[in-house]
């Protein structure tokens, strides 16, 4: 496109200097997208014949030529938009999507990160092409920056790309459950087998106790390590709990028996000793300044027409609802955290238990929705194309969820596709205390037999009027967590 502009501006003495011919599309006409500042628009509108008999004679086109004005001007989110959708079409350099940032306060800028080895690539083909897109489309200069950096260096919790560390080297193993003092340990992402006696390590998070429906208690938390997750599961003896808070954010090793589930590329593991470690290569995500206003998605005022008396905060607050917590829920492509998206997130916030903000929003995942999860949510395709992307909206829900913690019902499922997400872009949430309404109900609801969210709000007496839509279960999630607290209160 650049030849295109340079021609015409020899051929006019630079009269069009100011426009960008960004875009043609071919059909019953060719329509040729021009890029112009807003002050310019008349000087295109009343040039446009012009414009048309040059782009023919150039183009040597056979068919009638249709002008599209567009504004080469950008904000902020549409020019991150503009190379996010460019980004994508690399296949090799996509995942520094959730590394893009431009800065439009003093001109225009877009910085991103990559590790030395992709820039290599990148440096002769996807930059320079980058480079090109940006000067056909915008008239304003725009000045690419790129922080290359070693994996030791990089913002996610690991040192490699998932999958590529097989073993990490342990030091300084200090046991909580056992005696566990190995040398090395083994990565999460290369659990893919059925493994006995296996020592793992990672980082933990999302500590959670569980009765079981014979009233036997067990401990869940997971290590993760980047992209992957590992579910750990411990049957607590002597009254020696792993379910510890103190343990947050903490690199540990884990030895025990690991099942892996090929249909959801995940891995478990019953543990039977634990140690708290150092390892060189990993180390938790670090807790960024939140930012100061909402860029995309902003939360709406909690407005409640049922059952309001039940869950305005009118009643003695039991102490376990004292402070701030936001009960959130995804849709999802699907059930594995390592290959599937999220096509929606809704997510309720808890102050002293009363309900007080939302906050929802459709999700691209950049990739097909299957039929049958069509079916089962509502969500399809044409729903969430040009919805944000995740890592988009993640700011916002970093702000509107900070120094909160979190609830779910079933939290094991939705708690690491956020968790994922904030490691790659650089937010912290695995330092948050973490609840499951499904941890809870065997207790507050006696005889229940089946702990489905469903099954859980019949107990109770609520109702979820639109099941499978994020905000909904969110909204059903926090009135099942308040009305548990209540319940055991009085016990």
């Amino acid at each position: 496109m650049n030849k295109i502009y340079q021609e015409i501006n020899t051929r006019t003495n630079g009269k069009y200097d100011g426009l960008r011919f960004s875009e043609i599309v071919l059909g019953d006409c060719a329509t040729v997208t021009v890029s112009c500042r807003k002050e310019d628009r008349a000087f295109v509108n009343t040039n446009a014949r012009e414009i048309e008999s040059l782009l023919s004679n150039i183009c040597a086109f056979h068919i009638p030529i249709k002008i599209k004005i567009s504004d080469a001007s950008p904000t902020q989110n549409e020019l991150r938009a503009a190379v996010v959708k460019f980004t994508d079409k690399f296949s090799y350099v996509s995942s520094i999507i959730h590394t893009i940032a431009v800065d439009t306060e003093n001109g225009y800028r877009v910085r991103m990160k990559m590790h030395d080895a992709m820039y290599e690539f990148a440096k002769n083909d996807y930059l320079p092409r980058l480079d090109e897109f940006l000067k056909n489309k915008y008239v304003d200069s725009i000045e690419l920056a790129v922080d290359t950096v070693k994996f030791s260096e990089s913002g996610t919790v690991y040192a490699a790309t998932s999958g590529e560390k097989k073993e990490y080297s342990i030091k300084n193993a200090q046991p909580i459950i056992g005696a566990l003092t190995p040398e090395s340990a083994r990565s999460i992402a290369s659990i893919t087998e059925n493994a006995y006696n296996l020592t793992a390590c990672g980082v933990y998070a999302m500590p959670t106790s569980f009765s079981s429906k014979g009233g036997r208690r067990y401990d869940r938390f997971v290590l993760y390590d980047g992209d992957a997750v590992l579910q750990c599961r411990f049957s607590p003896e002597s009254g020696v709990s792993l379910a510890d808070p103190s343990l947050l954010g903490k690199t540990v090793c884990v030895f025990g028996n690991a099942e892996y589930d090929a249909m959801r590329n995940e891995a478990s593991l019953a543990v039977r000793e634990l140690s708290v470690c150092d390892i060189d290569d990993i180390r938790a995500v670090q807790s960024v300044p939140v930012p100061k206003q909402y860029a995309i998605i902003s939360p709406k005022p909690y407005e409640e027409y049922v059952q309001s008396s039940m869950f305005d905060g009118g009643f003695d607050t039991p102490p376990a609802l004292n402070g701030s917590f936001v009960v959130f829920d995804f849709e999802t492509t699907g059930l594995s955290v390592l290959h599937d998206k999220p096509t929606e997130i809704g997510a309720v916030k808890v102050v002293d238990g009363k309900l007080t903000e939302s906050f929802c929003t459709l999700i691209n995942p950049r990739r097909p929705i299957p039929q049958e999860v069509a079916i089962k949510t509502g969500i399809t395709d044409e729903m969430v194309k040009g919805q944000p992307l995740f890592e988009d909206i993640l700011p916002d829900f970093y702000k509107f969820s900070y120094g909160c913690s979190f609830v779910c019902h079933n939290i094991s499922f939705d708690f690491p596709f956020l968790l994922k997400a904030g490691n790659r872009c650089g937010y912290a949430f695995g330092d948050r205390r973490t609840f499951d309404t499904m941890s809870i109900a065997p207790i507050a609801i006696p005889g229940i037999q089946k702990l489905s969210l469903d099954r859980v709000l019949e107990g109770l007496g609520l109702i979820n009027d639109n099941a499978h839509r994020a905000l909904s279960d969110a909204v059903a999630t926090a009135k099942a967590f308040v009305a548990m607290h209540r319940i055991l209160a009085k016990k």
